[in-house]
């Protein structure tokens, strides 16, 4: 039979800190003297313990979206070389990572189908494709 680890109150402070800067479970548990799976084990049964490891992931989800938004709105300073040696630096931008965030936060209007169905145009007009390669698919002749 295995033997279960005491998950003392302070691995699981231990635990919630570094899931709190990692979003990492597996670190944490390392972290924290346990195993994954004993990790969720005390989740699935001490709701407490459960409510602070969802604030703990959602804070550091927050910071990985700040920084995802910094980085698409401000940019990465790269540097520049020239025979060797850094002369210089350039912003780099993100367009990728611009189109997630605003995917991610205003799907009404820049979800791939642009918030309309996507068998539907500009306007809702209808679009059909032919693919038959026949230039009149339906039969008829003007």
């Amino acid at each position: 039979m295995a033997r279960r680890v005491k998950f003392t109150q302070a691995g699981r402070d231990r635990f919630l800190a570094v899931l709190r800067e990692t979003a990492n479970v597996s670190a944490a548990a390392r972290a924290a003297g346990i195993s994954r799976s004993r990790a969720y084990q005390v989740k699935d049964s001490d709701p407490e313990f459960a409510a602070a490891w969802v604030e703990a992931l959602d804070e550091a989800l927050d910071a990985l979206e700040a920084e995802a938004l910094r980085r698409a709105a401000k940019g990465v300073e790269t540097p520049v070389f020239y025979q060797g040696r850094e002369c210089g630096s350039v912003t780099r931008y993100s367009d990728a990572l611009t189109m997630f965030m605003l995917r991610a936060h205003r799907p009404e209007k820049y979800s791939q189908a642009g918030g309309r169905d996507q068998d539907q145009g500009p306007a809702g007009v209808i679009l059909e494709m032919n693919l038959s390669g026949d230039p009149d698919p339906e039969g008829e002749k003007d």
